[in-house]
C-alpha cells in the first residue's frame, strides 16, 4: 500500500508543478491547440488522481488496488521527464517561450507525421477500392485495345478531310487527336472496339461499362455506382444494361459539356444486339456525338436522322507510306527494290490500283510481295495481284498450300485454332495449342513454337495485338471465308479441337494434388484456362467420335478439386454431375446416353435449369421427355426453369415449359415470378399472359412485374402490363410503387406513360413519393413532368423526414429545382418536417444561393420550428457564417436575455449559457462549430441589440 500512495502522491505533485507552467502562457486561450489540449488533459487527470489517493489511504489491502502500482509507475516517469523539461522554463518567461515552441514544434510534427500517414493510407485504400470497382465493371479495356491499334499507325497517314471536321480510316487516330485536342477539359471521349470473336464478352451491359470507365479517368466514382457495386457483389450478380445505362448516362450529363464516343465495326457486333446498343447511344442525349465506322449495308438512318456519312479510304499518299515501310521491313523486297529502283514505283502503283482504298488489301498484298524470292516473281505477282477480299483471301491460301509441308501443317493447324476459339486465343495459349500431341501424357515444352515462325508460314493472314496479346484473324472477312471452306477444306477441326483440349486435362500434372493457387497455375500451364472449353467444340458428330474420351471427362470433371466453367453460367454447383456438365455444354448424343444409364440424375432441378438458361430448346424437351420436374426450385436464388428462360428472353422454351406442366404463376428467388423476371430484364411476355400469369402477383425484389419494368425503363413492357390489368398503384417491393420504381430510375416515357394511365402522382407510402425520389436525385425535368401531371408540390410529407417538397430541394442545394417548385406554387413558409421550413434547410446546408433565393420570395427568417428552431441557429450550428451573414441582415434577430463570461476550453469548445432550451443561441453553436470568425461575427452583429 505504502508503494501505491507514494507513487500516486509523487505524481499529484508533478501534475500541481506542471500545471503551474499555465500562469506563463500568455493569453492561454490563444495558445496553440496542442498545448491548451495537453494541459487541459492534465488538468482532468488531478481530481481523478487526488480520489485514487484517498481510496488508497482508506482502504490499504485491496489487492486491485496493488495491480494498479506498475501502470502508475510508468506514468510517474512520463510525467517527471515532463516536469524536467518544464523546469528550466519555469524560471523565466524567456525560457517558457522557447520551451512553447519546442513542445509546440514537437506535437505539430507528431500530429503531422500521423496525419499524414492516416491519409497515405485512406489514399491507398481508396484507390484500392476504386480499381477494385472498375474491375468489376466491365472485363473490357478498351484503353488497352485503343493503344494497341494506335501502335499500328503509320505517321503521315490519315487525313483531315475538310471543313471543321476530320475523318480518317483508322478509328484510333480520331480517339487519339480527340484526346489530345480536349485534354484538361469538360469534354470526354471514349471508344469501343468490337470484334466478331469477342461476342461472349462484348455483352451490352460490358460495352456500356467499357465506356463508362473511360470517362471516370481522375474524377471521383458517383454514389449511385458504388450503391449498384454494393447491391449486386453482396448477391453476386452482375448489373444489367439497363442500369448500366442509368450510370452512365448520369454521369455523363452531370460530369461532362460534350462527349464524343467512337464505335468501331459496328457491323462485328450481333445483329440481335446491334439495335439495342444503338438505342443506348441515342439515348444519351444531345451532349453526345457518336461516329461509327460498319460496312454500308447497315442502316443507321433509323437512329440517326442527320447522319452524315463518308466513305472510309486510304489515300494514295497513305498507301504509298505504307509501301516504303513494308519495303524497308522485309530483307527480300529491299534487296529487289535496291537492285531495280524502278520496282518501288511499280509496287505502288499496282498496290493502289488493285487496293481500291482498302487498306486491308493493301496489307495482304505487301505479305504476299515481301516473300517473294526474285525481281521476276514480284513483278509476276503485281500482274496477277487479287481485287476483292475474297479473292485475296483465296489467293493467301493457295499460297500456304504450295509452302513445305511442314510449313503448310503448321499454317492449316494455326488457321483452324484461330479461326474456331470459342474466345481471342493468347500468344501462350495458342503456343501450346500447337504442341499438344494427342495420346501423350505430358506436354513436350521442345515442340513449342516461336511465335514468328507461327506467323511467318500463315500468308498475313494471323496477326498478333501486341498490347493485349492476343492472336486474331487479320479481318472478320477472313473468319467468314473460313466459315465457308471449313466442311470441305477442315472438316475434322472440332473433332481434333476437342481431342487435344481432353489430352491436354488428361495429363498426369494435373491429376495429381498441387498446392498452387489457381494464378500460378495459369501462369506454368497457359493452354489450362482455355481447355476448359473443350466440350463446347465437342457437340455434334464430335460426340460420336470421341463418346470414350468424353464419357472418362465426365467422370473425372465432377472429382476436380477447383472445377473452372468456361461458358458464363451463373451457378457452377458444387458436385456437378456428369449429366449436368454435358447438359450445359450441349451434348445431346452423350445426354441421352447418360439418362438412358441413369435416370435419377434428372430428378436435379438445376439439370433443366442450365439448358433453359442457354436456351438449348432440343436439351429442354430431352429432359421433360425423360421426366424433369418443370416446376422445381434450384440454385441459391431458388428459381425455376420457368424464371430462367424468362429472364433470358427464351420464349420458345418458356412455351414448351407451360406445355409441359410449368406452373406460371409459381413464385420464388429474387424476382418473385416468371412473368416479373421477364419484365425486369425487357422481354415481353405475351406466353405467360396467353397462359394466365397473375399480372398482380406479389413477391420479390421489385413487389410487382410493373414495377420491374418500371424501373429498368422497358416502356413497352410497361404498356403490355398495363393493357392486361396491372394495377399502377399497387404498393410492394424495393421501391413502393411502380411510379417512385420509374422515377428511381429517371425514366420519363414511362413516368409519363404511368401517369397518363392515371397513376396516382401524389400518393405518399411507407417508401415516400415519386416526388420525393426525383428531388433526391435531382432530376430537373421529371420535377417538371411530374408537375404537369398533377403533382401536389405542397404536400406534407411528416416530421420524420424533410416535410415539404421545397424543404428537401432546399437540403440538397437544388436551386434550379427550388426555383421550379417556387414558380409552380410551393409554399415557402410551410412548415413541417425536421427543419420546420426549407428556409431553415437551406441555411443549415450553408446554400447561400438557395437561402437568398427563399428571402427573395418571402420567407420569414424568423420562423419557429424544426430540429434547430430558427433559420439562424440552423446556419449557425453548421458553422456557416455567410448563410448567417445573409440571414442577420435580411432581419433575423435572436434574444439573448442572459449569458455569462464562463468561456471553458476544450477543443473548440465554448460553453455559453443562453435561455434555450434545446440549441441554446447561436452564440453557442456558432462556437461549437467554427470559434474565431463566426464567433466574432455573431457576437458583434447580435448582441449589441438583444443583450
Amino acid at each position: 500500500m505504502a508503494e501505491t500512495l507514494g507513487v500516486v502522491t509523487s505524481i499529484l505533485q508533478l501534475v500541481d508543478t506542471a500545471l503551474k507552467a499555465r500562469e506563463y502562457v500568455k493569453g492561454f486561450v490563444d495558445a496553440p491547440e496542442e498545448q491548451r489540449q495537453l494541459f487541459s488533459d492534465i488538468a482532468a487527470l488531478r481530481p481523478l488522481l487526488w480520489e485514487l489517493q484517498q481510496r488508497v489511504f482508506a482502504h490499504p489491502s485491496r489487492n486491485n488496488l496493488q495491480q494498479m502500482t506498475p501502470p502508475l509507475t510508468k506514468f510517474e516517469k512520463t510525467m517527471d521527464h515532463l516536469v524536467e523539461k518544464m523546469r528550466p522554463a519555469l524560471a523565466s518567461s524567456s525560457a517558457w517561450s522557447k520551451f512553447s515552441t519546442q513542445l509546440t514544434w514537437t506535437l505539430y510534427n507528431k500530429k503531422r507525421c500521423i496525419l499524414t500517414s492516416i491519409n497515405e493510407a485512406e489514399h491507398k485504400r481508396h484507390e484500392a477500392e476504386r480499381e477494385k470497382m472498375i474491375d468489376w465493371a466491365t472485363s473490357q479495356n478498351f484503353f488497352q485495345r485503343q493503344a494497341d491499334i494506335h501502335s499500328t499507325w503509320q505517321p503521315g497517314t490519315g487525313v483531315r478531310l475538310g471543313g471543321n471536321y476530320m475523318v480518317q480510316w483508322n478509328p484510333s487516330m480520331v480517339v487519339n487527336q480527340l484526346r489530345t485536342r480536349f485534354k484538361n477539359t469538360n469534354v470526354g471521349v471514349a471508344c469501343v472496339y468490337l470484334n466478331h470473336k469477342e461476342t461472349e464478352i462484348q455483352t451490352l451491359p460490358n460495352l456500356l461499362a467499357g465506356l463508362w470507365t473511360q470517362l471516370i479517368v481522375e474524377k471521383p466514382i458517383p454514389s449511385a455506382m458504388h450503391e449498384l457495386y454494393n447491391h449486386h457483389r453482396m448477391r453476386r450478380t452482375r448489373p444489367s444494361a439497363d442500369e448500366v445505362h442509368y450510370i452512365l448516362h448520369d454521369f455523363v450529363t452531370t460530369e461532362y459539356a460534350k462527349v464524343y464516343f467512337i464505335v468501331d465495326a459496328l457491323d462485328e457486333y450481333p445483329e440481335d444486339q446491334r439495335d439495342l446498343f444503338l438505342e443506348k447511344l441515342v439515348a444519351m442525349g444531345p451532349a453526345v456525338n457518336v461516329m461509327i465506322t460498319s460496312r454500308p449495308h447497315i442502316n443507321l438512318v433509323g437512329f440517326f436522322p442527320d447522319l452524315q456519312t463518308v466513305k472510309i479510304r486510304a489515300t494514295e499518299d497513305d498507301i504509298c507510306r505504307y509501301v516504303d515501310t513494308e519495303i524497308l521491313r522485309s530483307q527480300r523486297l529491299l534487296k529487289h527494290v535496291k537492285a531495280r529502283p524502278e520496282l518501288r514505283n511499280e509496287i505502288r502503283s499496282r498496290v493502289i490500283s488493285s487496293a481500291d482504298g482498302m487498306f486491308l488489301l493493301v496489307k495482304l498484298h505487301l505479305a504476299s510481295l515481301s516473300v517473294k524470292c526474285t525481281v521476276k516473281a514480284v513483278r509476276d505477282a503485281l500482274r496477277q495481284l487479287p481485287k476483292g477480299l475474297k479473292l485475296t483471301h483465296v489467293d493467301a491460301m493457295a499460297r500456304i498450300d504450295r509452302q513445305g509441308e511442314e510449313d503448310k501443317k503448321i499454317a492449316q493447324l494455326t488457321l483452324t485454332w484461330v479461326a474456331n476459339a470459342k474466345r481471342p486465343l493468347l500468344v501462350a495459349e495458342l503456343q501450346e495449342a500447337l504442341a499438344i500431341e494427342p495420346g501423350t501424357t505430358a506436354l513436350d515444352c521442345d515442340n513449342i513454337l516461336d511465335i514468328d515462325i507461327i506467323l511467318s508460314v500463315c500468308a498475313g493472314l494471323v496477326v498478333v495485338d501486341e498490347t493485349i496479346p492476343v492472336v486474331r484473324l487479320i479481318h472478320y472477312t477472313m473468319q467468314h471465308y473460313m466459315d465457308d471452306i471449313q466442311g470441305s477444306q477442315f472438316p475434322d477441326a472440332q473433332t481434333d479441337i476437342t481431342s487435344r483440349c481432353l489430352t491436354y486435362l488428361s495429363f498426369k500434372k494435373f491429376e495429381e494434388p498441387h498446392s498452387q493457387d489457381a494464378e500460378d497455375l495459369l501462369l506454368e500451364h497457359p493452354f489450362l484456362a482455355y481447355s476448359q472449353y473443350c466440350l463446347l467444340h465437342a457437340s455434334g458428330e464430335t460426340e460420336q467420335r470421341l463418346q470414350e474420351e468424353i464419357m472418362k471427362f465426365l467422370d473425372d470433371a465432377p472429382k476436380a478439386e477447383a472445377p473452372s466453367l468456361p461458358w458464363n453460367y451463373p451457378d457452377w454447383l458444387a458436385a456437378a454431375s456428369p449429366l449436368w456438365i454435358s447438359t450445359a455444354s450441349n451434348l445431346g448424343h452423350i445426354s441421352r446416353y447418360l439418362l438412358a444409364q441413369d435416370n435419377d440424375q434428372v430428378k436435379n432441378p438445376a439439370v433443366l435449369s442450365v439448358a433453359t438458361h442457354y436456351g438449348y430448346l432440343p436439351m429442354v424437351q430431352l429432359l421433360i421427355e425423360y421426366g424433369a420436374e418443370v416446376n422445381s426450385y434450384s440454385g441459391r436464388t431458388c428459381t425455376t426453369a420457368m424464371q430462367v428462360a424468362s429472364e433470358c428472353g427464351h420464349e420458345s422454351i418458356v412455351q414448351l415449359l407451360i406445355n409441359g406442366g410449368g406452373e406460371v404463376n409459381a413464385r420464388g428467388g429474387e424476382y418473385g415470378t416468371a412473368l416479373q423476371t421477364a419484365s425486369c430484364a425487357g422481354h415481353h411476355t405475351v406466353a405467360h399472359l396467353k397462359h394466365g400469369a397473375d399480372v398482380n402477383s406479389q413477391g420479390g425484389r421489385y413487389g410487382t412485374a410493373l414495377q420491374a419494368a418500371s424501373f429498368h425503363g422497358h416502356e413497352a413492357v410497361v404498356q403490355l402490363l398495363i393493357d392486361h390489368g396491372a394495377d399502377l398503384n399497387v404498393q410492394g417491393g424495393r421501391y413502393g410503387t411502380a411510379l417512385r420504381a420509374a422515377s428511381y430510375g429517371g425514366h420519363h416515357g414511362v413516368i409519363r406513360l404511368l401517369a397518363q394511365n392515371n397513376a396516382d402522382v401524389n400518393f405518399h407510402g411507407t417508401f415516400g413519393s415519386a416526388l420525393d425520389v426525383v428531388l433526391y436525385w435531382g432530376h430537373e425535368e421529371l420535377v417538371q413532368l411530374l408537375i404537369e401531371n398533377g403533382v401536389d408540390v405542397n404536400a406534407r410529407r411528416g416530421k420524420d423526414g424533410f416535410g415539404t417538397a421545397l424543404q428537401t430541394a432546399a437540403y440538397e442545394r437544388n436551386v434550379a429545382v427550388v426555383q421550379l417548385l417556387l414558380k409552380y406554387g410551393a409554399d415557402v413558409n410551410l412548415k413541417d418536417g425536421k427543419y420546420g421550413t426549407a428556409l431553415q434547410a437551406a441555411s443549415h446546408r450553408g446554400d447561400v444561393a438557395t437561402v437568398r433565393l427563399l428571402v427573395d420570395h418571402g420567407a420569414d427568417v424568423n420562423a419557429l420550428g424544426g430540429q434547430y428552431e430558427t433559420a439562424l441557429r440552423a446556419a449557425s450550428c453548421g458553422g456557416h457564417s455567410s448563410a448567417v451573414r445573409l440571414l442577420i441582415e435580411s432581419g433575423a434577430e435572436e434574444d439573448f436575455k442572459q449569458w455569462k463570461n464562463r468561456l471553458e476550453w476544450r477543443g473548440r469548445i465554448v460553453q455559453v449559457s443562453m435561455r434555450s432550451r434545446r440549441w441554446r443561441q447561436p452564440l453557442l453553436t456558432s462556437s461549437t462549430s467554427a470559434p474565431g470568425q463566426m464567433f466574432e461575427h455573431n457576437y458583434r452583429k447580435t448582441t449589441k441589440r438583444n443583450i
